[in-house]
């Protein structure tokens, strides 16, 4: 049976937990929207030191329907 979290890899880089910190930022955020600058900035803050945990969480929100990219922006759609 597959999972989205690996009993192998640390929660705090998992691509659920990543994706919970994007979004909850993208609702902090003025109109919604964020860069990838901005966003990379953040998880960095938050302990997410690697690129790739911030791509399979952005690939993650965006089939699941929750974001939209933008250029240059990543914007949050509404639930």
């Amino acid at each position: 049976m597959n999972s989205l979290v690996s009993k192998d890899e640390p929660l705090k880089t998992s691509l659920v937990y990543v994706g919970y910190l994007i979004l909850k930022q993208l609702d902090k955020a003025e109109d919604r929207r964020l860069s990838l600058t901005e966003i990379s900035s953040y998880l960095t803050k938050r302990g997410v030191k690697k690129s790739r945990p911030m791509m399979f969480a952005l690939m993650f929100l965006h089939v699941v329907g929750t974001i939209e990219f933008k250029a240059p922006y990543i914007y949050r759609l509404s639930p």
